[in-house]
């Protein structure tokens, strides 16, 4: 073989080679490329369900509304990927999230997929909701469920907070424990228990709400590996492993925690798209406004008023209203500083 003819052939296998590296690099880039944009649409659907999970009603009272919140997540999904008007492509959707957990102030919901028998002796699946599952903890003293908030029943098993143990289960802030001359004896008995420190109380909290959580994700991924596999999915589900940062979002404020995993994406690279996510609730207000108790009426502040810092009477202070209906209901009348425009306390000589 001439010379010319080796470089014929080493250009051929060069060309070769350089043209297959470029498709496999544009593969690549395609496939990075697709993984933005799921995760674009992924963190967008979060977003919108966290937005719709809590509902503000009137009289100050907080809604969750956790059907509302996860349809407007998958009909996100549904509309980031074109399958609105696709109910197969949606189902097999779904089949790839085999958890939700959505978190109130008290406890935490499960949406997972069951399986039942039905009256033909078939077996049919279908998402649902779980009972609400408190956030539990028990010790030689008492059980407690804790909250997303300073606020916790206490069942007590001992007699510790009430020495004539006609009164068992306590729904209180505990900090009452702390400064209450109703538990002067608890203080007494238990004066290094972890209900009279706050790091310690916050602590035993925080690790309570996370292992309840943890332990649920786990079992329902499991019970979905068997549901799924009658689907044809071989992808084994499995509890990811979670930020510490992440689970600060959900330990003070209602959130919803979303597992995708097993998302098949990148044609001819065989990926699959794993993610697992949690957006803490958007509550929107308008003005907020603080109710102070005076010897015979009740007055309203707006947040910020100069007239709250003065005074230590402010009843109802976690708990702001957020219209001026919603304090009148309450009896209260218009502080003359920040609310010039307000009803006035009437004269009133006793």
């Amino acid at each position: 073989m001439k010379l010319h003819h080796f470089t014929i052939l080493f250009v051929i296998i060069a060309l070769t080679l350089f043209i297959s590296s470029d498709i496999k690099t544009n593969n690549l880039v395609a496939v990075v490329r697709e993984k933005e944009i799921l995760d674009q649409n992924f963190n967008r659907a979060i977003d919108n369900a966290a937005t719709y999970l809590v509902e503000v009603e009137g009289m100050n009272s907080l809604t969750i509304n956790k059907e509302k919140a996860v349809n407007v997540f998958f009909n996100s999904i549904y509309s980031t990927l074109n399958i609105t008007d696709n109910p197969e492509k949606q189902t097999l959707i779904k089949n790839y999230v085999p958890v939700i957990v959505v978190t109130c102030e008290d406890g935490y919901y499960i949406y997972y997929t069951d399986e039942y028998i039905g009256s033909d002796h078939y077996s049919y699946f279908n998402k649902r909701w779980s009972e609400k599952i408190p956030f539990y903890y028990e010790d030689n003293d008492f059980i407690y469920s804790f909250t997303l908030t300073d606020k916790l029943t206490l069942y007590d098993k001992n007699g510790l907070l009430d020495v004539t143990k006609e009164e068992t289960i306590f729904t209180i802030d505990y900090h009452e424990l702390s400064i209450s001359k109703k538990y002067k004896n608890f203080r007494e008995q238990k004066s290094e228990h972890f209900l009279l420190n706050e790091e310690k109380f916050n602590l035993i909290r925080k690790n309570t709400i996370i292992s309840s959580i943890e332990n649920s994700l786990t079992y329902y991924c499991n019970k979905h590996n068997n549901i799924a596999h009658q689907f044809g999915i071989t992808y084994n589900f499995a509890m990811p492993t979670i930020d510490n940062s992440d689970w600060v979002r959900s330990i003070d404020n209602p959130s919803i925690m979303v597992m995708f995993q097993g998302y098949p994406y990148g044609v001819g690279v065989g990926g699959t798209y794993n993610r697992f996510d949690i957006a803490g609730s958007i509550i929107k207000k308008g003005e907020m406004y603080y109710i102070e108790q005076k010897e015979w009426y009740y007055l309203y502040h707006k947040e910020g008023c100069q007239e709250l810092k003065k005074t230590d009477s402010i009843v109802f202070l976690n708990e702001p209203y957020y219209s001026v209906s919603d304090c009148a209901k309450k009896g209260a009348y218009a502080c003359k500083i920040c609310i010039p425009n307000g009803v006035r306390v009437p004269e009133y000589n006793p």
